[in-house]
Parts: structure tokens; C-alpha cells; sequence
């Protein structure tokens, strides 16, 4: 009695890649490290009114941005919403210019527009003290040596009227 064996065909080249592709994603290989990134700190440095008009007026929101890193984050994007006490008075986005050296803070200054209603209220919340609690809320996406990078922040204080100022 004769034994009959049957050769395999080679199998394509695509099938073979695709088996090794599908070998190589397995739950085994070490994943990349993490990127060393701390999250700086955002605070509302100042307010300036800009000018008004019939709806509202125009601010410029001076944040100032803490970089813990040891490396520049490069060119924010930053989106916020500020409120004084419990009044939104503002809410926007800018892209920001500016090089926040490691270990260093810098101003970032964004501008937005408040209506008059929300202007009055938050006049309102000052005129007893003075100052205000305020509460800005956003997120920051910046440039790393690790390709662009997002982060929320969320910061509270008291913001006093006296170190706001009036456009130039």
C-alpha cells in the first residue's frame, strides 16, 4: 500500500505579513513609555476692558500659565469660561503666541466679550468688597518635544477690583 502525501502550496506573501502583523500585536509586547508631562497650573492674573459697545463689551484675559516641566511648552491653544461669584462673564478660545520656558511662568493674554447683562451682575458681586471669587475653567493644548499636548485646569481665587484696569 502506497502512502499518499499532499505538499502544501506556499501560502501569499500578504497572508504570511498579515499573520506576523497580527503576532506581533499581542497583550505581550511592552508598551511606550509614558510621556514625562506635569500639568502646569492656570490662574486669572488680571482683567482689562478692552472697549464696549451697544451689545457688550470686549476684555482681555490675562492668565498666568506655570510650566513645571523640564522642557518650553510652545504656542497654547487655550479655551476658557470665567466666572466672578456665580456669573459666567466670559467664555472663548484663542491661540496664543508665546513660549512658556521650563520651570518658568508667563502671562498669556486672551481676549473675549461679555454682555452688558453679565457685566452688571458681576458689578454687582464687586460693589460690596470689592473682590470677588472667580472660577476659570478650560483646557490648554500645548507643544512639547512629545508632539502637541491637551490638558484641562480648573482654578479659583478672589479677583479684586483693584488690580483690574481700564483699556489704554
Amino acid at each position: 500500500m502506497r502512502a499518499h502525501v499532499r505538499f502544501a502550496r506556499p501560502l501569499p506573501a500578504f497572508v504570511l505579513l498579515a499573520l506576523a502583523a497580527a503576532c506581533g500585536s499581542s497583550g505581550n509586547r511592552p508598551s511606550a513609555p509614558p510621556v514625562p508631562f506635569d500639568q502646569p497650573t492656570v490662574a486669572l492674573e488680571n482683567v482689562r476692558l478692552r472697549g464696549a459697545g451697544l451689545t457688550g463689551g470686549a476684555l482681555d484675559l490675562r492668565l498666568r500659565v506655570y510650566n513645571p516641566n523640564d522642557y518650553d511648552l510652545r504656542a497654547p491653544r487655550v479655551s476658557y469660561r470665567v466666572w466672578l461669584d456665580t456669573v459666567q462673564v466670559a467664555e472663548g478660545f484663542a491661540d496664543v503666541d508665546v513660549t512658556v520656558l521650563a520651570g518658568d511662568s508667563a502671562s498669556v493674554t486672551v481676549p473675549a466679550t461679555v454682555a452688558y447683562a453679565g457685566l452688571r451682575r458681576a458689578g454687582i458681586a464687586l460693589a460690596g468688597t470689592g473682590a470677588a471669587p472667580y472660577r476659570v475653567i478650560g483646557r490648554i493644548t500645548v507643544g512639547t518635544p512629545y508632539g502637541r499636548l491637551s490638558f484641562p485646569y480648573d482654578r479659583a481665587g478672589r479677583f479684586a477690583t483693584l488690580n483690574a484696569s481700564i483699556g489704554r
